[in-house]
């Protein structure tokens, strides 16, 4: 019976040690990378609006601190963003590839309304509006890529239409805008963020071309 006893008490004391070395242990270690803190610069996020000012639809891509992602933005379109602090924006074929950059947001963007281009201020009542008309001077429906570029404006205007066998198209724009009828080639420069204004236009708009037709089949 004695025996039982001591066999008994030092059973208890032993669990006793145990479970105290334990709760030692535990309050002894370390905290694990995933429960530490994260630096206060790491999660800083702007809130902002992006305004898409290029005069055309358009594809993007953001990138940042964890995030990667493509989109597209139509004409004068704005739409609320949250992205981390640095994040950068590029014009993009795909939304996949990062072609020419547009800008770096900051902290100073918070609330503000952020523009994919900065419009230059044009006094347009000084500039005499022409109206003109484009014919499809073929038996065939044809696609037309319409681009233009007005005086004093850094984005083109796009409009891509169907027009029928002898069809026409009224058109009403500044003097000195530069149209083009772009190819499918030429459509993806444009959407990639680049001019076509340095090459030739299919017409140059003046003021002797109020009340024309021009045939846009060769």
């Amino acid at each position: 019976m004695k025996s039982c006893i001591q066999y008994l008490v030092i059973t208890v004391l032993s669990f006793a040690l145990v479970t105290s070395a334990t709760a030692q242990a535990t309050r002894a270690q370390p905290a694990t990378a995933a429960t530490a803190p994260l630096p206060a610069n790491a999660t800083d996020r702007v809130s902002f609006s992006l305004k898409n000012t290029l005069g055309y639809h358009c594809m993007f891509r953001a990138e940042g601190p964890g995030m990667a992602y493509g989109f597209t933005m139509n004409r004068n379109e704005t739409v609320p963003k949250n992205w981390p602090v640095g994040s950068k924006l590029y014009f993009s074929k795909n939304g996949e590839t990062n072609d020419h950059f547009i800008l770096t947001i900051s902290a100073s963007d918070a609330g503000k309304t952020v523009n994919t281009e900065t419009p230059v201020p044009t006094n347009m009542a000084n500039l005499p509006m022409v109206s003109f008309k484009l014919r499809n001077n073929s038996l065939l429906p044809k696609k037309v890529a319409f681009i233009t570029y007005e005086p004093g404006q850094t984005g083109n205007g796009t409009t891509i239409f169907m027009m029928g066998p002898y069809g026409t198209q009224k058109r009403r724009l500044p003097v000195g805008t530069k149209v083009y009828l772009a190819n499918s080639e030429q459509v993806d420069v444009v959407m990639s963020g680049k001019r076509l204004d340095s090459g030739k236009p299919f017409l140059t708009v003046t003021k002797e071309a109020d009340g024309k037709t021009f045939n846009i089949a060769e």
